[in-house]
């Protein structure tokens, strides 16, 4: 043990939190598993994406028609023959039909809800020039200002969005489940590693030897640095996956999102780091962990749910509540526009109830660790 452990033992502690979970096999397929689910949610929307047969393109008239029937992209695409722009509009919001091609004022609209594909628009643009054109040089004498005219297509969305609805959605969806799954898997790991500890005896002659806060703060940060650590290697697979899929523009989009979503899960894991090792101290043997892990458990599980089902007013909300925010926010930010007070106002209140959490967890841990005749009750901790 040399000076630099002996004046901050909590170093020690974490130095041995993640050399013991780097050899552990639980550790290991943990994150097998998160990675094989990131793979997924990041490939599967573009599969879907790219299944489905031709575009359906809403249309008021025939030469609306023909032009969807010109364009090409992909399976091609389809027209849909709709009473007025009012109808198109309606089928664009929604979902029935990609986009709508309608008369505009020199040429045509691409009304589309909150994006629109690049190829289709590319394709129906060149199918409307090269149709006009022909119709323009079809008469005689004309100038080359009146060859081009009618071919403009311009676009117009009904709710910009900086992502397509289905890729918004899994990305929402997997942040959630990155921190749920994160969160949930080294939370039982610090209980179990606490209960061994106090089952072979070993805490009682680490108590001896390190201050009992400094086995906290050891297991706290120790775990915090094995999380962040595979937070990172699963961001690189999210990477290749997007690459392999031809989905790399949407970095452009979740990266401003990253740093935000690494403050909220840094605060939200420290937090609930805190509680299962209290947990794990509760208990005398494996078998209490059930019981003693049971709320953190449910700290976890309703906000995630809520995350992810929620509507939209409700993930407002959910979004300022310490630990739900650490999954609603950064999927807000994804799926609509947050001003920059929101998450600020959130971290702040995730940062203050994370030091109370902490501070408390602190003092059930120094009154239960060493208690091994029976399990413990949060109320009886409490009372200690």
């Amino acid at each position: 043990m040399n000076d630099r452990t002996l004046d901050r033992p909590w170093v020690l502690i974490a130095e041995r939190e993640i050399s013991t979970k780097l050899r552990d096999k639980t550790f290991i397929g943990s994150t097998a598993v998160m990675l094989l689910l990131v793979l997924v949610a990041v490939i599967v929307p573009a599969l879907l994406a790219g299944s489905g047969g031709p575009d359906k393109i809403a249309v008021v008239d025939d030469a609306g028609a023909k032009i969807v029937q010109q364009a090409r992209h992909d399976d091609g695409f389809e027209a849909v023959r709709t009473a007025d722009r009012a109808s198109a509009s309606a089928l664009v919001a929604e979902g029935e039909v990609k986009a709508a091609l309608l008369p505009g004022d020199d040429g045509y609209v691409v009304l589309g809800k909150d994006r629109v594909d690049s190829g289709l628009e590319g394709a129906l643009r060149e199918a409307a020039a090269t149709l006009g054109m022909e119709t323009n040089a079809a008469r005689a004498g004309l100038s080359p200002s009146e060859l081009h005219a009618g071919t403009s297509v311009k676009l117009e969305l009904l709710k910009p969005g900086p992502l397509p609805d289905i890729v918004a959605d899994f990305v929402n969806i997997g942040l959630a489940l990155v921190f749920y799954m994160t969160a949930l898997g080294f939370g039982m790991m610090i209980a179990q590693s606490v209960v061994q500890e106090k089952e072979s005896r070993v805490v009682e002659i680490l108590a001896a030897a390190v201050p009992i806060r400094s086995l906290l703060w050891g297991k706290v940060l120790g775990n915090t640095a094995l999380a962040l650590g595979q937070i990172v290697v699963i961001a690189g697979a999210s990477m290749v996956g997007l690459a392999a899929t031809d989905q790399l523009a949407i970095l452009s989009v979740i990266a401003p999102v990253a740093g935000w979503f690494v403050v909220f899960f840094v605060l939200g894991f420290v937090a609930l780091a805190g509680l299962w090792a209290v947990a794990g101290s509760l208990a005398t043997r494996q078998e209490d962990l059930g019981s003693t892990t049971l709320p953190g458990q449910m700290i976890l599980m309703i906000p995630f749910f809520f995350s992810v089902f929620a509507g939209s007013s409700a993930k407002t909300v959910a979004s300022f509540v310490p630990i739900a925010s650490s999954m609603a926010m950064p999927g807000r930010m994804l799926t609509e526009k947050v001003p920059v007070w929101q998450p600020l106002l959130a971290i702040a209140i995730l940062l203050a109830a994370t030091v109370l959490i902490i501070r408390l967890g602190a003092r059930l841990y120094e009154r239960t660790l060493l208690q091994t005749g029976r399990r413990l009750s949060y109320r009886e901790a409490l009372r200690a």
